[in-house]
């Protein structure tokens, strides 16, 4: 619904409408307050729109959702309300995620609208008379006769957007109970403690994760998720290696180009090796090729994104370690290993920030042994922004800066270090010592 938020400029009535309890404090609607970043957007959009308007959103829709539906708020701007009955509500742009949060106000705000009368009558007067319509309308007010407006409702609170990072994590959540078992195993189809496991159309996906179109698309690329048999199926790091090592290999038998950040590969071989010799499904081999790189169908090709391979191959082989670890020189070695010798030059422990810990001894005598790698991936660690510094400084009591950072994703939206620097700033204490800047916690009362 619209309305102009503009009052004529002459005298008016306003009155409650009949039947109307006055004293009522139950609001029908609520008044969202949109950021300039939104406003901006609507404004530009709707430039053709005839008088000023504000969006209002009908609360009684908003929690009547069910767990797989959207509310379309404002369709020329892509506004949506998501998630399920249970989450706080946020609305998403096309590339943004805001947490919707009521605030009281101290002033009244009052909601106004022509009374149902008013169209009746008018429209009896032009079926008489259309030049005595026409005059009277175009006639200034009289003493007689003023406007007048019905109050449609009293509103003593707003909706405000904050600004805040999707919550793309249950996108895991969701599809871990179908995801795919590896090579040689089909895709999960049984029932899981009794109960039968539910596949998610992109669809669904879209309704119950918080998040925008360019988050969530980022978000499914993130998880290796792939559309599959009309279902969005989630593809593990343990289990996605061993596939990615053989397509890296059959990208050195079949490369006919290659530059730093692509190669170059016929489609058909690639295709017809995967499914002749690994009984890997066409549908699933393309979905793989999508996810690392870009399938020219015309052309019948498929440019690689190697780096991005290689670094999710070390994925799995971090998956596939121990709360205990392992030390880097053999990880390291398994890593070259599996990738191959054309592509071992891509292998960059910068690849996996965010995945794993080095634990250095702190013993002279078994400084030979070298740093232990240990699995460590950000993504397990709490959503709220206290809980996370907690668990970060029970597992080291103090990081450098650059160590840190990688585990600080998720808790603001990407690219907004303002926002991440006031978080560090909230929870962390720095000290400056003879080895360089170290976070230590920050003592609260």
């Amino acid at each position: 619904m619209t309305i102009a938020t503009s009052l004529p400029k002459a005298n008016l009535t306003i009155r409650f409408a009949p039947h109307s309890d006055p004293t009522s404090q139950q609001e029908t609607y609520q008044l969202l307050e949109l950021p300039s970043e939104i406003l901006k957007r609507v404004e530009s959009s709707s430039s053709s729109s005839p008088f000023p308007f504000v969006p209002l959103l009908n609360p009684s829709r908003a929690s009547s959702g069910t767990p797989t539906s959207m509310i379309p708020l404002l369709t020329w701007t892509r506004l949506t309300i998501k998630g399920r009955p249970s989450d706080d509500a946020v609305l998403c742009t096309t590339d943004s995620t805001f947490l919707l949060r009521t605030v009281s106000i101290s002033n009244s705000l009052v909601i106004l609208r022509v009374p149902p009368s008013t169209f009746t009558s008018t429209s009896t007067s032009t079926s008489a008379s259309a030049s005595s319509s026409t005059s009277a309308s175009t006639s200034p007010p009289t003493e007689n006769f003023r406007p007048t407006l019905e109050i449609r409702d009293v509103c003593h609170e707003v909706l405000e957007c904050v600004p805040q990072a999707a919550n793309l994590e249950r996108i895991r959540t969701v599809l871990r109970p179908t995801e795919w078992q590896g090579l040689g195993k089909r895709t999960r189809n049984d029932e899981v403690g009794g109960v039968k496991s539910r596949k998610w159309t992109r669809a669904q996906l879209e309704s119950v994760v918080q998040a925008s179109q360019v988050e969530l698309e980022q978000g499914l690329r993130e998880r290796n998720v792939v559309r599959f048999d009309g279902k969005m199926l989630m593809l593990p790091p343990k289990e996605l290696a061993p596939l990615l090592g053989l397509m890296l290999t059959l990208l050195t038998i079949h490369a006919i180009s290659s530059t730093i950040d692509m190669v170059e590969v016929p489609l058909r071989p690639m295709i017809r090796a995967l499914e002749d010799d690994h009984d890997v499904p066409i549908e699933l081999a393309k979905a793989v090729m999508n996810l690392f790189g870009e399938v020219d169908t015309g052309a019948q090709m498929w440019r690689a994104d190697v780096g991005r391979m290689v670094a999710e191959v070390g994925r799995g082989l971090l998956a596939n370690l121990s709360s205990q670890g392992r030390s880097m020189d053999s990880f390291m070695s398994e890593w070259r290993e599996q990738v191959g010798e054309t592509w071992e030059g891509s292998i960059d422990l910068k690849l996996l920030e965010g995945d794993y810990l080095l634990d250095v001894p702190l013993s002279t005598t078994s400084t030979h042994l070298g740093p232990t790698i240990v699995p460590f991936p950000a993504h397990t660690l709490p959503l709220h922004p206290a809980t996370r510094f907690a668990d970060l400084f029970l597992t080291r009591p103090r990081w450098r800066p650059d160590e840190m950072l990688p585990f600080l994703k998720g808790l603001t939206r990407d690219g907004d270090a303002q926002e991440r620097d006031k978080l560090v700033a909230k929870f962390v204490r720095v000290v400056k010592e003879k080895q360089g800047v170290w976070w230590y916690p920050r003592r609260t009362s």
